[in-house]
């Protein structure tokens, strides 16, 4: 579990610098529900109602013109295609095997958590806490982002009162943006660490898939990264296919509870049958 962490992670990473931009790196990993369904299927043997399969093909169409409206460029950008097109594409690749590392790591918490119990602080720990040795590996990427980090200016502004000003002047900017971003991963970490012990991991993937599409909004609107209508037709139906999916696993959740409790109500007739027998007899004495 450990070892698919620390893969999911490095890789995702790393695709940002293979001329992957953040919205193209949000809406590729949306397709993390077909790999959890492909998966699921092929080493879980679950089965699936058509209505989930169907929102999952919208998912993947949705996926591959996202993917091929971000790598298009405009005529001004031609001649810089061809440079970056190979960069692009290995970037994919990258962010593919992270989906699917990501497919197995959930599948396997599932089962994990199924098996000794929901357990997902231990979970939480253990993952970040063992893989953090393996880090060691990028000892001088890790050096050089913080001396650059390190080198950025300081944050100014205007708080009242000037001590507090004066005290988030020592720091320099990013070291903050550092720590508020540790802080948002480490509620969105629990956040999914609970849910994967109280619900199954295809679930947990549609949850995410609509957190990515408020950061999705939120990188278009903050960053200004450019979206054509090919990349907005992607985005629509990705999050097309997850809202069917939701509809589709609601339809199939009242089937299941009929079936339980028809079967539950043959289990206690014969009981009360006996029950009825039984207390004849002794009147009848």
């Amino acid at each position: 579990m450990v070892a698919l962490y620390f893969g999911v992670s490095v890789l995702n990473n790393l695709a940002f610098g293979f001329q992957v931009s953040m919205p193209l790196h949000i809406v590729f990993r949306s397709s993390g529900l077909i790999a959890n369904m492909v998966c699921g299927y092929i080493f879980m043997s679950k089965r699936y109602h058509v209505m989930q399969i169907v929102s999952v093909v919208l998912v993947t169409v949705g996926v591959v013109i996202a993917t091929f409206a971000s790598i298009g460029q405009t005529a001004e950008e031609e001649q810089s295609y061809d440079n970056n097109k190979q960069e692009s594409f290995f970037g994919i690749i990258l962010l593919s095997c992270g989906v699917v590392l990501a497919a197995l790591l959930g599948l396997y918490q599932e089962e994990t958590y199924k098996k000794y119990g929901k357990h997902w602080k231990e979970g939480l720990f253990y993952n970040h806490a063992l893989a953090l040795p393996m880090f060691l590996f990028f000892w001088k990427d890790i050096r050089n982002q913080a001396v650059a980090i390190s080198q950025s200016p300081p944050m100014y502004v205007n708080f009242r009162p000037e001590f507090i000003n004066n005290l988030l002047v020592i720091f320099p900017a990013l070291w903050y943006s550092l720590g508020v971003n540790v802080v948002s991963q480490l509620a969105c970490a629990s956040g999914v660490h609970q849910m994967t012990s109280m619900s199954t991991s295809l679930s947990l993937n549609v949850v995410l898939n609509l957190r990515k599409l408020v950061s999705l909004i939120l990188s278009v609107l903050l960053f200004r990264n450019p979206i054509t209508p090919n990349m907005t037709l992607g985005c629509m139906l990705v999050f097309l296919g997850t809202f069917a999916y939701t509809q589709a696993s609601r339809k199939t959740q009242p089937a299941t509870k009929l079936q339980t409790n028809s079967a539950a109500q043959q289990c206690t007739r014969p009981a009360k049958a006996i029950v009825k027998s039984d207390s004849i007899k002794p009147k009848d004495v």
